[in-house]
């Protein structure tokens, strides 16, 4: 096969990684089948219409997904797919309101001098109201990470991201007002459960891959997620020739030797595809390696070890506007870490009310809330931190937790990271998961998907 013959590609799984996957490789002329178990596309990036709230339903995302300046391959799929326009860009969203300070921005460096006000950033963290006492040790804590950033070790995967903070010397003062909500934010993970190497690793790619000043811009959606990333995508295959089969799970794989010969869905079909990318999650990927005989191949066995870190967020429609200055603010001394202004994002407000997205990463103590519990904590986190919200009655409110919202990257997770090659000739991995210097996001699953098509465009002018 020459790399101007069109291939017959069967895409497993239709979250992100899948999706993207698809995408280019219909883009490139490739026969391809899009397999997903679920009636629904988007794995872990979904919309839902609530029916019950506003005339009409209200269409929310699962939770609140943000882009980042360095996001390539994120802008590179949303141009593909025609969808750019739907994101609103702003300076980075280092926004914090804390009971005893209020809000401390560094919006005002931006509104001041524009672009070049980006630069002030790491003097805006530098000058935060720490304790007198503490600034010359936050200082040289604060010099260490960006060393640490710059060129991150390996061995730092062995420890966790607090052992790490400890050993540069960080303060509390500023671990508890930026650095471990810093991480938790990147990482999905509690800074003691998280491993060191792959949140700096991490950092070391936003800054390494960004261009220009904008690459900790942040990117709020104009648009529900289904309308950006799904539904253009579906379009953009049929419009391809490609072959979406939803609500059909993979249940047998057979192997020829090293190739792949025959794959078989829930209800029968029989797939001979020339070359198969499995964009699925660790999880998924276990449970396919015990039921079929890809389970023998001794390669994939470290992704049985992978586990997953939960979300959970409450979307709550107000009567009022909070009084919020920035579209995304980071709470301190509550249970909330995250208010973001949906409203705001998509610049209107709907008879439904003043729509906020109200997020906890790694939400291991509140994952199991029962759904009013979770909403009256996250109330009286507003009202802690909004006057307005003290007075404000609740019109809405819709609670989403996902318990297995991103891999846990506990320390040694960068040795269980397969890469997107692997030993059958015609089989490639595509997810977050795999080894993508990134942890888990938008853009690594979306990095990962460039990869793997690398992979498959070398083995298939090969075959």
């Amino acid at each position: 096969m020459t790399a101007a013959e069109p291939a017959h590609i069967v895409v497993v799984g239709a979250g992100l990684a899948g999706l993207s996957s698809a995408v280019w490789l219909a883009e490139a002329g490739h026969r391809v089948t899009l397999v997903e178990k679920r009636g629904q596309l988007g794995g872990r990036t979904f919309s839902r219409r609530i029916r019950h709230i506003g005339p009409q339903g209200e269409l929310v995302d699962n939770g609140q997904h943000l882009f980042a300046g360095f996001y390539s391959g994120l802008r590179s799929y949303i141009s593909t797919l025609g969808t750019a326009e739907h994101v609103l860009w702003e300076p980075p969203p280092f926004a914090i309101r804390t009971r005893e300070h209020g809000l401390l921005s560094s919006q005002r460096l931006t509104e001041r001098f524009g672009r070049l006000g980006r630069l002030a950033a790491p003097f805006w963290f530098a000058a935060l109201p720490l304790p007198w006492r503490d600034r010359p040790a936050a200082w040289r804590a604060l010099a260490k990470l960006g060393a640490a950033v710059a060129n991150p070790s390996i061995e730092l995967d062995d420890i966790t991201i607090d052992e790490f903070y400890r050993r540069i010397g960080a303060p509390e003062s500023l671990r508890r007002l930026t650095l471990d909500q810093f991480a938790i934010g990147i990482v999905n993970e509690k800074t003691e459960n998280a491993s060191a190497y792959t949140f700096l690793r991490t950092v070391h790619e936003g800054a390494r891959r960004g261009k220009g000043l904008g690459f900790a811009d942040a990117g709020w959606p104009r648009v529900p997620i289904d309308d950006r990333f799904v539904a253009p995508a579906e379009k953009f295959l049929a419009d391809h020739g490609a072959e979406v089969i939803s609500g059909q799970a993979l249940t047998g794989l057979e192997l020829d030797g090293f190739r792949v010969s025959s794959l078989t869905l829930a209800d029968g079909t029989r797939l001979e595809p020339d070359a198969v990318v499995l964009a699925l999650t660790p999880w998924a990927l276990s449970k396919l390696l015990d039921e079929t005989p890809l389970g023998s191949v001794g390669f994939f066995d470290p992704a049985r070890q992978i586990t997953a870190a939960p979300i959970s967020s409450v979307y709550v429609w107000l009567d009022r506007h909070l009084g919020n200055e920035c579209v995304a603010e980071n709470l301190r001394d509550c249970m909330v870490e995250w208010v973001f202004h949906t409203s705001g994002m998509h610049g209107e407000v709907t008879e439904a009310g003043h729509c906020y997205s109200l997020a906890v990463s790694a939400s291991w103590d509140v994952v199991g809330l029962r759904k009013e519990e979770f909403v009256e904590q996250a109330m009286a986190s507003l009202r802690l931190h909004y006057p307005a919200a003290r007075d404000a009655k609740v019109l809405h409110t819709h609670v989403i937790h996902q318990p297995r919202a991103t891999f846990s990257a506990r320390p040694g997770f960068e040795r269980m990271r397969l890469p997107q090659r692997t030993p059958i000739d015609n089989l490639v991995l595509a997810g977050d998961w795999t080894r993508t210097d990134l942890c888990s996001t938008m853009e690594g699953a979306v990095e990962s998907a460039r990869r793997a098509i690398a992979v498959l465009d070398s083995r298939l002018v090969r075959s």
